[in-house]
């Protein structure tokens, strides 16, 4: 395998030419670069590998022997520096050729690589063999073996004792200090420095005094394990008297069992060290070092284990932090009320703020006001208090107030003390909250901007991360982005919830489902929804997905089971004297229930509290006026203009989806060709759809009928069967329904009629 050394740069190629014809040539380079394979290409009289090594009577010996016309070929390593090796060097007759042997190129390695598998390599791989090797092809091929740790072995045969020990303490995170290493490994300054030069003229350290990962990987699975555990002890106990990180050396730590009481302390310096970024390990650290049980509590309820950390604190006392433990508990498992009581036990400021929270979330408007005003009359002493203080005139201020001036001060409030918001255990963040509120406002694209910020800093950690991205996705259900919702879910979908989230996922996976039209996944999801609410009470802050599965329900003739459910849910907002910032949206989902109910009845009351509410907020405004012109056009009455403008206000609150199907519900319910073809353009125009994909708009009332059974799974018999046609008839009916929706097969068909709320199927 010599040639597959010879894989040189132009520069290199240039200069060994010249040393070709040069009286004498030296190759200088790290180990494994490929010095000895390049020696065997020179016909010298004398050839000399490894000069570094050289002594004094051997230098002389090659000086005496070099006689009349002699060449000679040499090749060192750069370190150690020795004396006899440049002495030689200088007294070296004619001319000399000096050639720096360097580590191969990318390029390179994907060459040898592909040679040495007989296969072709992607610049992936062949970039991640680059790095971990450094490119010297001797640890290329070494890694490319069956077993590379063990080929990699000889090595470290040729090292010093106290070089392998170098190399292993900088392999297990040591920083490259050389007065610590020396502590550490019981050798002198000069030791350590004479050995780090070793490891770099071996190839095996960087320049910057980093391990090269193959080597850094190769002596820790070579080293046993209590020589690591002894290693990583010394370092620990080292760095925490030098008050550094520590938690890089725990960790391995606890993966070789290590249970010492004398590193207590160190586990638990390590343990607030990792708490915010990997809560779960924390737990596990301040579980070894036995240190006070709040801290265990506060890292075992971030990382998910709220049963576990509800079971070290005392709720007799009214310590904040184990009261928030408590009462987040409590909430994302359905009990609001349940915390808000809990809370006001606290002094706390921001306890008593998400106290007024809960309170309200259970309707209890009088008690929520009590401790508002409390919470007013306590000076802020930091600022989660001012949070808390903060939190709770806003949700006041979302039923006693004005509703927009409730969003302003809502998306202000979630920008306060967000890094606390992510490491501190609260029943639910400012930011998700606030997206909440923005949502039943009518706000979505300001909600889709405050929780696409938060997913992003959440980066997948936190309490609240999952929160954050459903309410993300419900943004999107509600703007009418289903391929967002998808990927939202399919991140999600296998992750286990408390009842909170997962009464907000279920509803998000019949929600898309409904809107997909896809009945086979919507009657799947139906089950699991239903059970979720069953489980999760009744609150305000979860209208958006209970209406959501009402909604379904009266898609699949299920309305009955959630009836008792959604009365409780009026029953709520009636309690608060209906504030018009959190009735709007249910009204609109309740409403379009009832319609498929027909129950009209139930949807002119829910058109009348929309109406009025309108004054005091614009979002319900909207709604009021799609909503009647949505029951005129169902009776035959539609207004062009009328319906053209409603549409337009829908999607001007991020509704898009909305607005389609009102012009699309109307162009079906219109006599006029005319206005059927404009309201047809405006339904495609909101959809983002072009002429021929807008949706099952201007099918007549037969077409409609067999749009539905077909939609629903029907055969043409089964179809023909149900509405006393036959078989033939339906097939010219679907045949006049693809070619007015632009739909080539029956898949496309479904996919077609997604956005309609064609009638129930007989």
């Amino acid at each position: 395998m010599s040639d597959t050394f010879l894989l040189l740069d132009s520069g290199t190629s240039r200069t060994l030419d010249r040393a070709r014809a040069a009286d004498h040539v030296v190759l200088t380079g790290p180990a494994g670069c490929g010095k000895t394979a390049l020696l065997r290409t020179f016909e010298r009289s004398i050839v000399v590998d490894d000069g570094h090594a050289l002594g004094e009577a051997e230098a002389d010996r090659v000086l005496a022997g070099l006689g009349t016309g002699d060449r000679l070929a040499l090749a060192h390593r750069p370190w150690p520096d020795n004396r006899a090796l440049s002495r030689l060097i200088s007294a070296l007759p004619g001319a000399v050729v000096r050639v720096h042997v360097r580590p191969l190129s990318l390029r390179d390695v994907r060459s040898l690589t592909a040679r040495v598998l007989d296969a072709e390599v992607s610049e992936e791989f062949a970039g991640r063999l680059h790095e971990r090797t450094g490119g010297t092809p001797a640890f290329v091929l070494d890694e490319l073996s069956p077993e590379p740790s063990a080929a990699f072995a000889r090595h470290f045969d040729e090292l010093s004792l106290a070089a392998n020990d170098l190399l292993l303490a900088r392999a297990l995170g040591a920083p490259f200090d050389v007065g610590l290493l020396a502590t550490v490994l019981a050798l002198d300054p000069h030791t350590v420095s004479e050995s780090a030069e070793a490891l770099r003229s071996a190839g095996l350290l960087r320049i910057d005094g980093a391990p090269l990962p193959v080597a850094a990987d190769a002596i820790e699975a070579l080293a046993p394990a209590e020589q690591r555990a002894d290693l990583l002890r010394k370092l620990a106990l080292a760095q925490a008297c030098r008050s550094q990180p520590v938690a890089g050396y725990v960790r391995p730590l606890l993966e070789l069992g290590v249970v010492d009481p004398g590193l207590a302390d160190v586990f638990t310096a390590a343990g607030h060290e990792v708490i915010d970024d990997d809560p779960a390990l924390a737990a596990k650290v301040f579980t070894v070092a036995g240190g006070p049980s709040t801290l265990l509590a506060r890292a075992r309820a971030l990382s998910g284990d709220l049963d576990g950390a509800v079971e070290l604190v005392q709720v007799e006392h009214t310590d904040a932090d184990a009261l928030l433990i408590v009462a987040t508990a409590l909430t994302v498992r359905g009990q609001v009320g349940r915390g808000g009581e809990l809370l006001q036990r606290s002094d706390s400021g921001l306890a008593l703020g998400y106290a007024v929270t809960g309170l309200l979330g259970a309707g209890r408007l009088e008690e929520a006001r009590a401790v508002q005003a409390g919470v007013r009359s306590q000076p802020a002493g930091s600022l989660a208090d001012t949070l808390g203080r903060r939190l709770a005139d806003v949700v006041v201020g979302t039923v006693t107030g004005s509703p927009m001036a409730a969003v302003s001060a809502a998306v202000a409030t979630a920008g306060i003390d967000q890094a606390g918001a992510r490491t501190s255990v609260r029943p639910d963040s400012p930011t998700a909250l606030a997206a909440l509120i923005c949502l039943h406002a009518g706000e979505l694209t300001v909600a889709r901007s405050l929780l696409a910020g938060a997913v992003r800093g959440d980066d997948g950690r936190g309490l609240h991360a999952d929160r954050h991205r459903l309410l993300l996705a419900c943004t999107e259900l509600l703007a009418g982005d289903a391929d967002a919702v998808e990927e939202s879910e399919f991140l999600l979908a296998t992750k286990s919830r408390e009842p909170r989230e997962a009464l907000f996922a279920a509803a998000l996976r019949l929600g898309r489902a409904r809107r997909s039209g896809d009945l086979h996944a919507l009657k799947e999801a139906w089950e699991p929804a239903q059970q979720a609410l069953v489980v999760h009470p009744v609150d305000l802050y979860t209208l958006i997905p209970l209406t959501e599965i009402v909604l379904a329900a009266a898609r699949i003739g299920q309305f009955h089971r959630v009836e008792a459910q959604l009365n409780e849910g009026w029953a709520l907002l009636d309690g608060l004297h209906k504030p018009p910032l959190w009735t709007a949206l249910p009204r609109w989902n309740a409403f379009h229930a009832a319609l498929l109910t027909g129950d009209l009845p139930a949807a002119e009351r829910h058109v009348a509290v929309l109406e009025e509410a309108a004054d005091a907020l614009p979002f319900s405004r909207a709604l009021a006026t799609a909503a009647r012109c949505w029951s005129l056009a169902s009776r035959g009455d539609v207004n062009h203009l009328r319906i053209e403008s409603a549409a337009q206000e829908l999607h001007a609150h991020g509704m898009r989806s909305d607005a389609a199907r009102l012009a699309g519900h109307a162009a079906m319910h219109t006599t006029d060709r005319k206005a059927m073809t404009q309201l047809l353009d405006i339904a495609r125009q909101f959809h983002g759809t072009t002429r021929g994909e807008a949706g099952a708009d201007g099918l007549s009332e037969r077409e409609q009928e067999v749009a539905a059974l077909v939609r629903d799974g029907l055969t043409y018999r089964e179809v023909g069967d149900t509405l006393f046609i036959s078989a033939k008839t339906v097939e010219h009916h679907v045949t006049r329904i693809r070619n007015k929706l632009g739909a080539k097969n029956r898949r496309e068909l479904e996919r077609a009629l997604a956005d309609v709320d064609l009638p129930l199927a007989r």
